[in-house]
């Protein structure tokens, strides 16, 4: 057996709360304790892993001792779906599928005795996580991100009369999705990202000139 592997163990769970507790600052429902798990029981099949490969020395005896370590990188893939969710046309939770992956290869090289590739990976997995999400709200404050949905009488061309009207006043759609309840109805569900200094009177404006629009809800 590898020699001490209760320290492998303690690391990949001090590594792994950093992480989660990240997390659940942001209010992740995969937080501390679900990263600190995940990273000691990686840990532990790395340790395992190491083992068998000592065990097994023999080669006369056919093993893939790795086959343990695999196994953990695609069974935290089921872990990191439960962690996407998707409401509407926007996914969420993709972050912290990707931290709970990268938290299992961490407590893998924890058990595996790199303690140094392992600190290095969770401080730029943390200024990942912390940093680049401050840099993304420095630069985004200019604009506010809102949910549209519009009803209005389809006719052809409509969807892209609606995208330039919106653009001529700096407003960029992310995502549309579109259904027609009916033959001659068309809703619309948009997430765009307007101007923070475009008041919300004035989107609600720019809708109301098209001729065909009859109902409209702004989130």
């Amino acid at each position: 057996m590898i020699e001490d592997p209760f320290t492998g163990i303690l690391f990949a769970a001090a590594l792994g709360s950093l992480i989660g507790l990240e997390r659940e600052l942001h209010g992740q429902p995969a937080g501390l304790r679900t990263h600190m798990i995940l990273a000691v029981g990686a840990a532990v099949a790395a340790i395992i892993s190491i083992s068998y490969s000592q065990f097994l020395s023999n080669p006369d005896l056919p093993s893939d001792p790795g086959r343990i370590v695999a196994q953990v990188v695609s069974g935290v893939g089921f872990l990191g779906a439960g962690a996407i969710m998707k409401a509407g046309v926007t996914v969420k939770g993709l972050t912290t599928a990707s931290s709970l992956w990268t938290t299992a290869i961490i407590g893998i090289a924890c058990g595996s005795k790199y303690y140094e590739l392992a600190c290095f990976t969770t401080i730029v997995v943390i200024l990942i996580l912390s940093l680049i999400s401050y840099l993304e709200n420095l630069l985004m404050t200019q604009y506010r991100t809102h949910t549209l949905k519009v009803t209005l009488s389809d006719r052809p061309g409509i969807v892209n009369e609606i995208k330039e009207t919106l653009s001529m006043y700096k407003v960029k759609v992310e995502s549309l999705n579109a259904r027609m309840p009916n033959k001659k109805t068309l809703k619309l569900e948009l997430i765009v990202r307007k101007p923070s200094d475009l008041a919300m009177d004035k989107l609600i404006n720019i809708l109301n000139s098209i001729d065909e629009a009859q109902e409209m809800e702004i989130e």
